[in-house]
């Protein structure tokens, strides 16, 4: 989130209509990520794995057989075709009650809640395996995830701290921090966890594990972010060259596009901003805000006709932004 107090009246007025801190889920490579609407920089999530349900290999291993079939019964539930998250979580349970030290039946616990989005239960459930197991890095980076769906963003930041403590080269686990950072206004970390993820998946003849698609995606999601570090900082130029990386990674994001208008706005590059957001909306017609800030961008630039067919267009998709605009218009 950008602090509007930095931001000239007329740029805050485009945040504040344009939404850029609501959060919304959406599908990305076979997990979720939570993201600005506007500002399209996401937090990346990925459905937990189920924990192992084998006791080999882990501390007093092979001693728990029956724990072992309880702990696959409830992955067998959770995984089902049509999840079965009531005897899931009946399963995990047992296998809680019949060993009350198996970190795996707390964290099976926290993925079913997690699935349901009980975000506080999953909270609860996944700090439990962390207490029994303090490595257990599979139950850092949904507490994490759990914790922003809980706007508890100090405590999400703790978790993904942890998480790369355990996983320092983890680029998601950077970019997730960067993200969290800069919903708490603390930029300059932002920028330093953005570079880090951006190092690590530019890594030469190293492979991103989960693919060159899914490293693509997150590229581009890290250059967001930090883009809208540099924003928070007021270092225009910086954001604008982050944010042109992000659109070159991902030139039909029009979310990218979108956020790209708004720093050459800030910055005072109003023809830029305005082939921005015009780039926006060819990628996403009938994107309010976009509209909105276009015809700023040209209020800017003293061309009020182009800036009236922007109201026009907007008049259908979002009356009150546009009555909002025509006022500004008008003045």
């Amino acid at each position: 989130m950008v602090l509007l107090s930095r931001i000239p009246p007329l740029v805050a007025a485009i945040l504040l209509v344009s939404n850029v801190a609501v959060l919304a889920a959406q599908d990305l490579g076979g997990g979720v990520n939570i993201r600005d609407i506007m500002g399209g920089a996401a937090l990346i999530f990925r459905r937990p794995e189920n924990p192992i349900a084998s006791n080999r290999g882990r501390p007093g291993g092979g001693r728990m057989r029956e724990q072992d079939r309880i702990i696959a019964r409830g992955n067998a539930a959770r995984s089902a075709p049509s999840p079965r998250f009531s005897e899931a979580e009946r399963e995990y349970r047992l296998a809680a009650q019949s060993d009350p030290n198996d970190a795996r039946a707390y964290a099976g616990l926290g993925n079913t809640y997690i699935d349901q989005s009980r975000f506080a239960e999953a909270v609860d459930a996944y700090r439990e395996a962390i207490k029994l197991e303090p490595a257990y890095l599979d139950a850092y980076l949904p507490l994490g995830y759990a914790l922003v769906r809980l706007k508890r963003l100090d405590e999400a930041i703790e978790a993904f701290s942890a998480a790369v403590k355990l996983d320092s080269d983890n680029p998601e686990i950077y970019n997730n921090l960067g993200y969290t950072y800069n919903h708490t206004e603390r930029y300059a970390e932002a920028v330093k966890m953005c570079q880090e993820a951006i190092r690590l998946l530019g890594k030469t003849g190293e492979a991103f594990k989960q693919g060159f698609q899914v490293r693509e995606e997150v590229l581009g999601h890290s250059y967001k972010n930090l883009g809208n570090a540099y924003l928070g900082l007021r270092q225009y130029k910086e954001a604008i060259e982050a944010l042109k990386q992000a659109t070159a990674t991902d030139p039909n994001s029009a979310s990218g596009h979108f956020n790209l208008g708004l720093v050459y706005y800030v910055a005072g590059h109003h023809a830029e901003a305005a082939d921005s957001y015009k780039r926006a909306l060819e990628l996403r017609p009938g994107l309010a805000a976009a509209h909105f800030n276009l015809a700023l961008s040209y209020l800017s630039m003293q061309n009020q006709t182009a800036a009236l067919e922007q109201y026009n267009a907007l008049k259908t998709i979002n009356p009150a932004m546009a009555e909002q605009l025509y006022k500004m218009i008008k003045r």
